[in-house]
């Protein structure tokens, strides 16, 4: 969500052009996507198009340099420590490159278990980056391979490393739709797993939908994987920089951060 404002296309609306390039029927692809099936989506466009033009087209989109954002630098102010991203562009990677050498450290997904340089910035790719699509975790055998098949896999890297900072800190999500994707099977299977012990808040900053009903079901659904919403009016996006801008002073006033 972040990389919108960079020049990057959500990844909902990459998979819906590739969809009428391949000329597949988009009701029925829409009705996937608002269930969330866009690993289904992925393996449809694959089956018309083939992997290669699929993976080339990915390339094409997100391999450009983006435009840096408020929002977007606030975050190497926030976080100077570990960030974590889904995302195949380079976007974070150009607002941490302060132009010194080893400014940050990027972790590919594949490699969760890498060592992170306690010197530097960690950037963790979770599902690869767009410099090395063959690494990039791309059509639903990959997400099976990744966080495992038919069932979750708690023992691979990445459900491993998703665990790792569930369990131990307090993670902030930005620009995720937290639905039904596998990262929040991990969050899911790690809050069950711990149950009612004290445990780490985890918080949400995103757009609040109109009806009131949605937003107690949405408030509900993601309370149960342990996460507070802090809600903004819906498309005033301009809201994300100046709540990121009042936690960095908050965190300063508290003598967390210089």
């Amino acid at each position: 969500g972040l990389s919108v404002e960079g020049g990057f296309p959500t990844w909902k609306d990459h998979l819906r052009q590739q969809v009428r390039t391949a000329g597949i029927n988009q009701a029925h692809i829409e009705n996937l996507l608002a269930n969330g099936q866009y690993e289904t989506v992925i393996e449809e466009i694959e089956n018309f198009r083939g992997r290669d033009v699929f993976t080339q087209e990915i390339r094409d989109v997100f391999s450009r340099t983006g435009r840096i954002t408020d929002p977007t630098l606030r975050l190497t102010e926030l976080f100077p420590d570990t960030v974590i991203t889904t995302n195949y562009d380079r976007l974070i990677e150009q607002a941490y490159d302060t132009g010194e050498d080893d400014a940050f450290q990027t972790i590919n997904g594949l490699n969760a278990m890498e060592k992170p340089a306690a010197d530097r910035t960690t950037i963790i790719k979770l599902h690869g980056d767009i410099q090395n699509p063959a690494r990039c975790i791309l059509s639903k055998n990959q997400y099976d391979q990744a966080y495992g098949n038919n069932q979750l896999d708690m023992t691979l890297p990445i459900p491993k490393l998703l665990s790792y900072y569930y369990r131990n800190g307090s993670i902030l999500f930005l620009g995720c739709s937290l639905n039904k994707d596998r990262t929040m099977q991990v969050f899911q299977a790690v809050k069950d797993q711990i149950g009612d012990a004290d445990r780490h808040q985890h918080f949400s900053i995103e757009q609040a939908p109109e009806d009131e009903k949605k937003l107690v079901a949405r408030n509900a659904q993601l309370a149960r994987t342990g996460i507070t919403a802090i809600w903004f009016q819906k498309a005033r996006f301009d809201y994300v920089e100046s709540m990121l801008r009042l936690a960095k002073n908050e965190l300063r006033y508290r003598g967390v951060m210089p």
